[in-house]
């Protein structure tokens, strides 16, 4: 039987290509860009609503951005031209480019983006999330020992928020911080926390959104870097069935899951 654990639909842009005269000082940093990331920072006149795209052939991400803080995004797609574009909202989803700049991506580490602090995986070392981590980690030596011990802590110390999926804001993104103390969270927050715990370790882990045969309507979960190979863990269900008495396996079928989006 399927599980009710899904995150939030995605939203369709209507997105005009045409560069604008605009108010907002925005700034685009490529300083980190052989480690897989892009920062941007934009301060916008008070009241407007912003978005980052960043493509690389076929593939087309888009994302939020909040306040003046930077904010760093995967360039996921390995080494390579990438354009990465500044949008900002005319009425409702539809969106003007303005400001728009192409970027050559030669990383210094394969997979090194899923170790990064990015938007919706964002941790740093003086979190308590990522300082449990290293208590939980410490004293492994192996990959699969360090990640089995943080799914272990995950799948029995965060409850899932059934309430909070019915009222959650479309522009909505993880806090890891927030999920770890308050022990709660929906899938979106579970995939983040994870990653950001094992990337904290030099682990590398996606954020994987999409559908799988095991939950109802659009899902979230992790691909986990063991022995040069990507392993599917689903925190999420395997919370709620531990929740229920019903024993589970870390490792989960690649099968039963088709990837949309990976961070």
């Amino acid at each position: 039987m399927k599980r009710t654990i899904a995150i939030a639909t995605v939203v369709l842009l209507i997105i005009v290509y045409s560069l604008n005269a605009f108010a907002a000082n925005i700034s685009l940093d490529t300083s980190k860009t052989g480690d897989g990331v892009m920062g941007v920072t934009i301060h916008g006149e008070e009241g407007n609503r912003y978005k980052v795209m960043i493509s690389k052939g076929s593939e087309e991400y888009t994302y939020d951005c909040f306040g003046t803080e930077k904010e760093y995004f995967p360039l996921q797609f390995g080494s390579g031209s990438y354009k990465v574009s500044v949008l900002q909202q005319i009425s409702g989803t539809s969106y003007k480019v303005v400001q728009s700049k192409k970027v050559n991506v030669s990383l210094n580490v394969e997979n090194a983006v899923f170790l990064q602090s990015i938007q919706n995986v964002n941790w740093n070392f003086d979190m308590e999330a990522i300082q449990m981590a290293d208590d939980l980690a410490g004293s492994f030596s192996t990959v699969e020992e360090k990640v089995e011990t943080i799914y272990e802590y995950v799948i029995q110390t965060v409850d899932y928020d059934y309430a909070k999926i019915n009222k959650l804001d479309k522009q909505y993104v993880p806090d890891v911080e927030s999920t770890h103390v308050s022990g709660k969270g929906i899938c979106y927050d579970y995939s983040a926390l994870f990653a950001a715990m094992l990337r904290s370790q030099g682990i590398p882990t996606k954020l994987v959104k999409g559908y799988s045969d095991n939950v109802d309507g659009y899902h979230a979960w992790n691909e986990v870097y063991i022995n040069e190979e990507w392993i599917t863990i689903d925190t999420t269900l395997d919370a709620v069935l531990g929740s229920i008495g019903e024993e589970t396996k870390m490792e989960k079928n690649k099968n039963e899951y088709q990837a949309l989006k990976f961070y």
